[in-house]
């Protein structure tokens, strides 16, 4: 989450390229993330990408580098060109529903979704493993009830179905649904691309998964709230692209956006109708008017937001009142994608070593908030910021998301449904991130900063949101998209579950991904990142030993 410090005056190669950089940061705070929570149980200590499985070095006291060289060619080399065939565009409205009202309906927003008023919008992919995925079956029953079934769902989520906008007399945005001409859009598409490597854990190139993404378009005056894309791949499967804006979308509201689609689509290929209501977890609420504007937040993101147009954009001739998401950065070109996993096991050994450095923290009155998630976030930390080396004075900047829903007095619902959380940040000397204890120090700093939010929840908000938007290209800033608990993993249309889910934002930014995938005894961590060569190999070393070493420390 970064921004320029000052605006641009000249247009020399040296200068884009730091216009470039510091663009990169500010988009790398917008991500959603949900709550931290889940402890899992698992007989491995870790996961690596299939195709450098095989490289895993012995595990000793140091950090080994891995040749992994061979490897990384060989994944790479096995692309084959994706040709993305659009077939069809439709839109698709909310079913028709006599008790409901036929008027527009008029939402105002919170703080929470100002505070995402023109953030890039989140992509994410589902890849679904078929059986029986040829043309004519996908054609003639899986679309047809997938559309079907959108339509159903929306039925419980008409907000997301209108569109974000700002009148000229008002002073605030509004989100606004006409049931007589609002839609969602949904691209239909076909490609030949290797299905089973995208949903593999290999390394492939970042880029080549966008073309299943759908596009975003809006203007300066009117902006969707969600669209998507379904593209066939034949014979092999299915790939459902979201893409959705900040200002009402956190993680926790897309889970239950998308879960709420695939339950209603399993019912109707189950049982031939539409379900009458929805189970309470993904019915949303959107009872807004309980989050009271006590700190004047309000204000402060929208004059925020209108003195960021005029730095990112044109300057002076910027539209204060534009509800456009910024242009989001382009993929860089070399950059490589992999997944990796963390078990249940690999995450008790990583609590085991931050209380071996931390033995006071057994007593209560001292404990430290040490949940899967904070753990998963400090060891990926320590793996990126070794694969990236450099300078041991300079800072690091982690920045995440906090769900305020259970948080805010009186709290919410569960199913509260609203981008609904508010930043959170550590910072750090690289060097603290290389000492031996050093997942130790990042994870106290963590659980110290998720401590404090009993004490004032939104202290600051607006003031961290400025600051982290200020920071300048020296400086190294990473976060978290996604989030444990989610259950994006538990989707099923009714052909199956999710085979995998690729949040393709973080390739834009320098941020990693954070899911929980499994159930029961095979319930893990998955991490995904995006990096260059390089950096990608030295992260898989580091990664793959980094568990077993400190455990020995």
């Amino acid at each position: 989450m970064d921004d320029w410090r000052e605006v641009r005056t000249h247009q020399s190669k040296r200068e884009e390229e730091h216009h470039d950089k510091e663009q990169a940061q500010l988009f790398s705070f917008c991500f959603f993330l949900g709550t931290e929570m889940a402890h899992f149980d698992q007989s491995e200590n870790y996961w690596l990408p299939s195709s450098i499985k095989g490289a895993r070095a012995e595990t000793k006291k140091t950090y080994p580098t891995l040749n992994l060289s061979l490897f990384f060619t060989l994944a790479i080399s096995m692309a084959s060109p994706n040709s993305v065939k659009i077939l069809d565009i439709c839109e698709v409205a909310a079913a028709y529903d006599s008790t409901k009202s036929a008027t527009e309906t008029i939402l105002s927003p919170t703080f929470f979704e100002l505070s995402g008023l023109r953030f890039p919008p989140t992509e994410c992919l589902f890849f679904f493993k078929l059986t029986d995925s040829n043309p004519t079956f996908f054609h003639s029953v899986i679309f047809p009830s997938l559309k079907k079934s959108l339509s159903n769902a929306l039925l419980h989520f008409l907000p997301i179905v209108g569109s974000l906008t700002w009148p000229p007399e008002s002073s605030r945005p509004i989100f606004v649904y006409h049931p007589n001409n609002d839609s969602v859009k949904v691209t239909l598409a076909e490609c030949n691309g290797d299905f089973d490597r995208l949903i593999g854990n290999g390394i492939h190139e970042a880029v080549e998964s966008h073309p299943y993404a759908p596009q975003f378009v809006a203007t300066e005056t009117r902006s969707p709230l969600v669209v998507l894309q379904v593209t066939l791949f034949p014979n092999k499967g299915f790939c459902i692209g979201m893409a959705m804006h900040h200002a009402i979308f956190d993680g926790k509201s897309a889970s239950m956006f998308l879960r709420a689609w695939a339950y209603t689509c399993k019912y109707i290929v189950e049982k031939g109708e539409a379900p009458r209501l929805l189970p309470a977890e993904i019915t949303p609420s959107f009872e807004w008017k309980s989050i009271q504007d006590s700190k004047g937040l309000e204000e402060a993101y929208i004059n925020l937001w209108a003195t960021m147009g005029k730095r990112l954009e044109s300057g002076s001739d910027s539209n204060p009142k534009s509800v456009k998401p910024l242009t989001k950065l382009e993929v860089q070109p070399n950059l490589l994608r992999a997944t990796f996993h963390l078990s249940s096991e690999a995450i008790k050994k990583l609590r085991e070593s931050v209380l071996r450095y931390h033995p006071e923290a057994t007593d209560p009155t001292k404990r430290l908030h040490l949940s899967t998630y904070l753990l998963a976030c400090s060891y990926v930390l320590i793996c990126l910021v070794k694969a990236r080396g450099g300078d041991a004075d300079r800072e690091v900047y982690f920045a995440w998301s906090v769900d305020c829903r259970s948080r805010l007095d009186p709290p919410l619902p569960p199913n509260h449904f609203g981008d609904t959380v508010v930043a959170r940040h550590i910072v750090s000397k690289a060097g603290d991130f290389l000492q031996e204890n050093g997942l130790a120090i990042i994870a106290e700093k963590l659980s110290a900063s998720i401590n404090g939010l009993d004490k004032g929840l939104l202290e600051g908000s607006s003031e961290r949101f400025e600051m982290l938007l200020g920071l300048g290209a020296e400086v190294r800033l990473i976060s978290a998209a996604g989030a444990t608990g989610l259950k994006f993993y538990n989707t099923d249309f009714g052909w199956g579950n999710v085979e995998k889910v690729e949040l393709t934002s973080i390739d834009r930014t320098g941020a990693f991904s954070v899911l929980d995938i499994g159930n029961g005894s095979d319930r893990r961590i998955e991490i995904g990142v995006a990096l260059k060569r390089p950096e990608m190999e030295s992260f898989a070393s580091f990664f793959s030993n980094g568990v077993e070493v400190m455990s020995r420390l």
